[in-house]
């Protein structure tokens, strides 16, 4: 019913004012007897309320709407008629695994509501101090590029790359260029699956990536994150991890859970089996820091010597040496 109400603009509306049965019909352009059948089921659910002839949201739901919080809405809508049903975990269950990118329709909502979760999250990743000496960050898969902003922001040496999704990179640059960083972060056109990290760079985020991936696509991506960079260099993993608080899962934990059996990706290795999968890519972990507010948690690590199977250095890395 929420999801009904948003595809007709009326949440968006009503949290601007409230309004008669016969305004909500003319501007979702409905049967005005319907108009009214459905608000009042709308009441009775709890998502409006009535004063008169006069329909107005929740208190609750008004909150959420003007916080900013429709476009996680319109993502989990999409997630549920995608793939967060019974038949898409299933379907999952039996080895279907489903593309980690989201629909083109819903790249606009992600990029808002990724812009939405970096204020929460990205003061916590920028406190580590190994941002201080850094030059170039590889933010991959950086969606609307919050996170590069605010360490750019707080460390003046520092420059990024946001790599991400030519669709996801429009939404990107309008944010960049409102942040008045157009000078320091640059924008570049990756593929997750497949595509190389370029060289060039001496630190790398992931942030809300790996849980998008099965076990043998986030060994792939981790083994190229490390052929790009030396060794010494930080790779910061951001992303949910069970186990990292202690007790049992929280329910947005185990909400969340439901959705990486659902897209194939089975994301559920708590600190100690991440640590060895990136411990395998050639990259050791040096900290896990839980965020309580978000349920999520850092993972501070490094490049190990060498390369996993090689003995020769990451492209770069030599003149990046010499130049520090």
């Amino acid at each position: 019913m929420i999801e009904a109400a948003d595809e007709l603009g009326l949440l968006t509306e009503l949290a601007r004012e409230p309004l008669t049965p016969t305004e909500i019909a003319d501007r979702a352009k409905i049967d005005r007897t319907m108009a009214y059948n459905f608000l009042t089921v709308l009441v009775w659910n709890g998502i409006l309320t009535r004063n008169g002839d006069h329909f107005a949201l929740d208190e609750a739901l008004h909150t959420e709407v003007t916080s900013g919080a429709l476009p996680l809405l319109r993502i989990e809508g999409w997630a549920t008629r995608d793939h967060l049903n019974g038949t898409g975990i299933v379907a999952a269950l039996r080895g279907h695994r489903r593309p980690p990118e989201i629909g083109d329709r819903y790249v606009g909502a992600l990029a808002e509501a990724m812009l939405r979760g970096a204020r929460a999250s990205a003061p916590h990743l920028a406190r580590l101090p190994l941002w201080r000496d850094r030059a170039h960050l590889a933010d991959l898969a950086g969606g609307s590029g919050g996170y590069a902003i605010l360490l750019c922001r707080m460390y003046p040496r520092l420059r990024a790359t946001v790599y991400d999704r030519r669709e996801m990179l429009e939404h990107t640059a309008r944010a960049v260029a409102d942040a008045g960083l157009d000078g320091r972060i640059a924008l570049e056109p990756w593929e997750l699956r497949g595509d190389p990290v370029p060289a060039g760079h001496d630190c790398a985020l992931l942030s809300h990536v790996l849980h998008l991936l099965d076990a043998c696509a986030r060994a792939e991506l981790l083994g190229r994150v490390r052929a790009a960079l030396a060794e010494g260099d930080p790779v910061v993993v951001h992303d949910f991890l069970p186990g990292t608080a202690p007790g049992a899962p929280s329910p947005e934990e185990a909400a969340s859970a439901i959705d990486w059996l659902a897209n194939g990706s089975g994301f559920l290795p708590g600190p100690d089996e991440l640590g060895a999968e990136m411990a395998t890519a050639g990259i050791s972990v040096r900290s896990v820091t839980p965020i309580a507010a978000t349920r999520t948690a850092v993972v501070s690590a490094a490049c190990m010597l060498g390369l996993p199977g090689r003995h020769s250095s990451p492209n770069g890395s030599a003149e990046r040496k010499a130049r520090r």
